[in-house]
Parts: C-alpha cells; sequence; structure tokens
C-alpha cells in the first residue's frame, strides 16, 4: 500500500473516532440532564487540596484504570466526567494524538495526582480523551499522591 493511502486511511479512523467520540459525549449530556446525574468532569482545586493536605509522595511510573480518572487541573469544563470532548476547538490536537495512536506512534505517559481513590490529570487530558474513545481501559501515568487529613470534597 503507498504511504500516502496509508496516511488518508489513519487521518479517515482518526476523523470518525473524534466524530463518535463527540456524538457520545453529546448522548452522555442529554442522559445526565435527564437522569440528574453529574457528567462533569471535576476540577482540581489546589487551593482547596493545599488546606486539607498533609504530605505527598511520589509513586512513580503506573498503570492507572481510566475510570478512576475523575478530574483534571485547568481542562475540566472541555471534557465531561468520561472524557469525550464537549468541544470541537481541540479538534485538531484530539486528531494528531488519534493518528499518532493508528500509526502505534508511543506517547509520554500522562501526569496524576492521585487524591484517596480518585485521580486528577495535569498533563495528558487529550490523550485521555482518545485512550477513552478507542475503548482503552488504562493508562501510562507518572503519579504523584496527595495525603490528606480528610476526604477531599468533590462539588458533585
Amino acid at each position: 500500500m503507498q504511504p500516502q493511502l496509508v496516511l488518508t486511511i489513519m487521518d479517515n479512523f482518526a476523523t470518525e473516532a473524534f466524530n463518535q467520540a463527540v456524538r457520545k459525549g453529546t448522548w452522555r449530556a442529554i442522559v445526565s440532564w435527564f437522569t440528574r446525574q453529574c457528567n462533569c468532569l471535576l476540577p482540581l482545586d489546589r487551593d482547596k487540596l493545599r488546606r486539607i493536605m498533609r504530605g505527598q509522595r511520589y509513586l512513580g511510573l503506573q498503570t492507572v484504570p481510566l475510570d478512576q480518572i475523575v478530574g483534571s487541573e485547568g481542562r475540566h469544563q472541555e471534557f465531561d466526567r468520561a472524557f469525550f470532548p464537549r468541544q470541537t476547538h481541540t479538534m485538531e490536537r484530539w486528531l494528531s494524538l488519534a493518528k499518532a495512536h493508528y500509526q502505534s506512534v508511543t506517547l509520554p505517559p500522562i501526569n496524576l495526582i492521585k487524591v484517596d481513590n480518585n485521580y486528577f490529570v495535569t498533563d495528558g487530558n487529550h490523550r485521555i480523551s482518545v485512550a477513552r474513545a478507542l475503548e482503552q481501559q488504562f493508562i501510562e501515568a507518572e503519579v504523584v499522591e496527595v495525603l490528606t487529613a480528610v476526604p477531599f470534597p468533590s462539588p458533585c
């Protein structure tokens, strides 16, 4: 197969995966509205976290279940709770990561902060979104655990 044809096919796969992820996100928003279930990606509030923090430790590179990643620092409005895109303005970034996946390019691990049994993304939101859309169950991550004196309050 010619290289240009292969790239065109990968572009088409990536575009279809993005469109499907946006559709899933739209349906999830509709269902959450009717069921009154929270579909928001939780924001990581570092000020609130500092007030209850009693320490932190580096846990290193880990394989983390995508279902345990519930929040984000800074990008919580761009994705829903399952990391499906809520907006299309970052489509190019999403597509470049999807194409990399189809080309079997190894991407760097994401960065997470672990609070209790929940994880918050500090770097890698789009990589998580692509992984979820392509039905991965786990992702490689550099993890820092924050130890708290009381449970971390969640807005949902």
